[in-house]
């Protein structure tokens, strides 16, 4: 199956983690590849790395925090990656992400692959959606696959099993208030 998680709201991240969480706990074998995020702040790579099983890897291709001892960013926000605002670190992160995902895929070992932000990396990254739709087609029917990201085109939601989109009715970023560790990231 191609599951997909998209909308303006939080929670995409979140409802992919916690399904490979679920099944990991029914015997598959998880990969999860997290797109544009660096690795050293994320609550979920944190935990993925504790767990500490073969079963459940986690990779990063993104920017990290340059401030990871912090509860929120007291800077300008500059591990996130925008349109117009990427950068030949990013494009070769994402490169190198793609290569990691197509060896990874080639192997069949993986029951489930998260590809967190991918949805993201599709709409930023235009020298890569032919390559990102051949990566989804050829997936093995044995592996399911789980995108996350705002604003999921047409290309990939034609190709999904499931779509859910999560929409903001009510976020503390509206009232001034700064991201909490361990809720939003």
């Amino acid at each position: 199956m191609l599951l997909i998680f998209t909308g303006d709201g939080k929670g995409k991240t979140s409802s992919a983690a916690g399904i490979a969480l679920r099944a990991w706990g029914q015997g598959r074998r998880i990969l999860f590849i997290s797109f544009l995020k660096g690795n050293n702040i994320a609550g979920e790579n944190k935990a993925i790395k504790r767990i500490n099983d073969p079963d459940f890897q986690m990779h990063n291709f993104g920017r990290d925090c340059p401030y990871p001892e912090k509860d929120c960013c007291p800077g300008q926000q500059e591990c996130i990656i925008r349109a117009g605002k990427t950068s030949e670190q990013d494009f070769s992160q994402v490169k190198l992400g793609l290569d990691k995902l197509r060896s990874e895929m080639a192997t069949g070992k993986w029951d489930l692959i998260v590809l967190d932000e991918f949805i993201n990396v599709f709409n930023l990254f235009d020298f890569c959606r032919d390559e990102i739709l051949q990566l989804i087609d050829q997936k093995k029917p044995d592996c399911d696959l789980i995108l996350t990201g705002r604003n999921s085109p047409p290309e990939l939601n034609s190709r999904a099993d499931l779509i859910s989109e999560i929409k903001a009715l009510k976020h503390p970023y509206e009232l001034g208030m700064m991201a909490k560790r361990g809720i939003d990231y």
